[in-house]
């Protein structure tokens, strides 16, 4: 009786295990089918993509009508095509005659090729753009609102073009006299136009105001109570830079960033000192000229420190070379009052308030070159917030200046 209950179980129990055995492989066989079918639905999308791609490309031509929405430039398409000279100088600071050089000089290397998605910003309105941009004070969003663009785009645009400008222009057009025939040239145009020899640039240093980097505040607060980077420059007769130094913290003084600067040591080579003249026993060499806050020395002159009952002679020579120290106030006003963004805290990165400060230089130049001059208010007036001077001076340098005294006692205007 026992083993007919074991036989019935294991009977029972095999049947089970058949039934198990069916169903997997029905479920196996239920997988695959289902697996075949995904395959083909796989394959049919990837035709169907493809479809698709094939379609877009022949519709590349064709004009898209939105990208994110419509943007007006009626500004740019209907008003500036009709501008008098006068009122697109107003806007673009500078002529027509160099905004097309300008055109000619950097558009291949900023012109931008159409996609599918969207057409690109011509080269005429990214100039323009630029151009407006660095002489305003506008925000970014009323910009882009003139020319049809979007804000960021304005952005990049500004960027981009003093990228460029600063990558190719910025050694060729910014150069300080090295030759024996570029220094000669240069001490003649200041000798025939402001009567003082042996001169070959005037510097000085401005503020520009900037949004100082976080945790360096007070390295950039200056002597005129707000933040800023000092601009170093040195300008010929013409008001042409031939050296820009920008990027000092505005705590430091003009006198400090010029000592740790390569033009001091430049101007220390002996091609300068071969360039002479001599007054009165004394070898006068080629030399540039300051105000008060600079140290005095043979490659360096400053006028003589102010005080009651100062002998004529000594005010003569601070006229002399007043006179033509004048040419580096002049140059900083032209190029702030032509590039307003200047005269504005500027919010951008150190690094790009760099070079956009390098950019306005490098046009400056190109326009002082095209005779593009810009109606500007300017005068020679002291500061709010006077510089302090320096007593520091070498036997030469007041040697130097004691000989030119004489020459200007000599030689009037």
């Amino acid at each position: 009786m026992i083993d007919y209950i074991y036989l019935y179980a294991l009977q029972l129990y095999l049947l089970k295990k058949h039934s198990l055995h069916r169903q997997v492989a029905n479920i196996t066989a239920e997988y695959k089918t289902l697996k075949r079918k995904y395959r083909r639905i796989l394959i049919l999308r990837d035709k169907l993509i493809s479809c698709l791609f094939l379609l877009s490309n022949n519709r590349l031509n064709s004009t898209r009508l939105v990208w994110c929405y419509q943007k007006n430039n009626k500004w740019w398409t209907r008003i500036v095509p009709d501008m008098t000279n006068k009122q697109f100088k107003n806007n673009f600071r500078v002529e027509r005659t160099t905004f097309i050089k300008l055109v000619k000089l950097i558009g291949p290397y900023i012109e931008k090729k159409n996609t599918h998605l969207r057409s690109a910003v011509v080269v005429h309105k990214r100039i323009a753009c630029a151009l407006y941009t660095l002489g305003s004070s506008s925000e970014f969003r009323t910009i882009a609102h003139l020319f049809g663009i979007g804000k960021t785009t304005a952005t990049l645009i500004l960027h981009e073009f003093c990228d460029v400008l600063v990558n190719l222009f910025f050694n060729c057009i910014i150069k300080f006299p090295t030759t024996n025939s570029e220094i000669q040239e240069t001490m003649n145009e200041f000798f025939t136009q402001h009567g003082y020899p042996m001169c070959v640039g005037a510097v000085d240093g401005t503020h520009i105001g900037i949004k100082p980097p976080g945790g360096a505040e007070s390295d950039y607060y200056n002597y005129k109570k707000y933040h800023s980077i000092l601009m170093l420059a040195v300008v010929n007769s013409n008001l042409k830079f031939t050296y820009v130094n920008i990027g000092a913290p505005g705590r430091c003084n003009d006198a400090s960033v010029y000592n740790r600067s390569s033009l001091a040591q430049v101007i220390k080579n002996d091609i300068y000192a071969n360039n002479y003249m001599v007054i009165n026993s004394t070898r006068i060499q080629s030399h540039m000229i300051a105000d008060s806050a600079f140290s005095l020395s043979r490659t360096l002159l400053k006028p003589f420190s102010q005080k009651p009952n100062m002998p004529r002679s000594h005010t003569l020579f601070n006229y002399r070379l007043s006179r033509c120290r004048s040419t580096i106030e002049r140059a900083f006003g032209a190029l702030k009052n032509r590039f307003r963004l200047l005269h504005k805290k500027m919010e951008f990165e150190l690094n790009n308030t760099i070079k956009i400060i390098q950019a306005t230089t490098i046009l400056h130049n190109l326009c002082v070159d095209e005779n593009d001059i810009l109606d500007v208010d300017w005068n020679i007036s002291q500061p709010l917030h006077k510089k302090p001077a320096c007593a520091i001076q070498s036997d030469s340098g007041t040697e130097v200046r004691e000989a030119l005294v004489s020459f200007f006692l000599q030689n009037p205007i």
